[in-house]
């Protein structure tokens, strides 16, 4: 099982932070580290050969996607068109100039590889050393706990240090929708901060208005090796 440290990288963002120096804009490690474990799942970049497993995934009920995810209306609809996507996502984690921010990462069931779902690390602001995570689940393994395992999976790997796994990351955060309960029990269950409301914000095909809801939680306040929230 992979569990990177963030020590080093802790140490290093308050060292110039108590100089009063801000830190160099973040870059995704080279080499990139494709794949971290947690008791149950794989968790590792999609790969042309997934392209009928991440198909049958969505297919499951694609219909329960929405209206959240309005992709599954246009696109990853047969294996080619997932195909497309998986080399979108590569050619997005490997951009250079501008610098990558979008890394697509799919969750597959360690003991028999059967892809469960996606997360991710999206949005990410260099300067600040911050990503957003996403994520879906495919309808027949909801309610078992598995996108938990891997958002918290994932928190840790964004947050071990660079050089021993990690992508040496200070600052993850979570948005999702007022009305989507599924997708908030995820950040309530890791026990991250609900830092705000914006009331109003966001426009939901089908649900019409609605508030964005936002998590979350700073590199020393989690548990790298343990994946959990410090003092859970």
């Amino acid at each position: 099982m992979s569990t990177p440290t963030g020590e080093a990288g802790r140490a290093g963002t308050k060292s110039a932070i108590a100089s009063g120096e801000a830190p160099a804009p973040w870059r995704a490690p080279s080499p990139l580290e494709g794949r971290f474990e947690t008791e149950r799942l794989v968790l590792r970049f999609w790969e042309p050969t997934d392209a009928a497993g991440m198909l049958a995934a969505i297919n499951v009920e694609r219909e329960s996607f929405l209206p959240w995810l309005p992709w599954v209306r246009t696109d990853n609809r047969t294996v080619e068109e997932c195909g497309a996507a998986i080399e979108r996502m590569r050619g997005k984690r490997e951009r250079v100039e501008p610098a990558a921010d979008d890394f697509t990462i799919g969750m597959f069931e360690k003991s028999t590889g059967l892809p469960l779902g996606g997360t991710g690390l999206h949005r990410i602001q260099h300067e600040w050393h911050e990503a957003e995570i996403g994520y879906w689940v495919r309808a027949d393994w909801r309610g078992r706990g598995v996108c938990t395992e891997a958002v918290a999976g994932l928190i840790s790997w964004a947050f071990g240090e660079r050089g021993r796994g990690g992508w040496g990351l200070r600052r993850i955060h979570i948005r999702c929708s007022g009305r989507n309960l599924a997708s908030q029990r995820v950040p309530r269950k890791l026990g991250l901060r609900e830092e705000a409301r914006l009331v109003g914000e966001r426009w939901t095909e089908g649900a019409g208005w609605d508030d964005t809801l936002v998590w979350g939680v700073l590199r020393e306040e989690w548990d790298v090796a343990g994946q959990r929230l410090r003092g859970k």
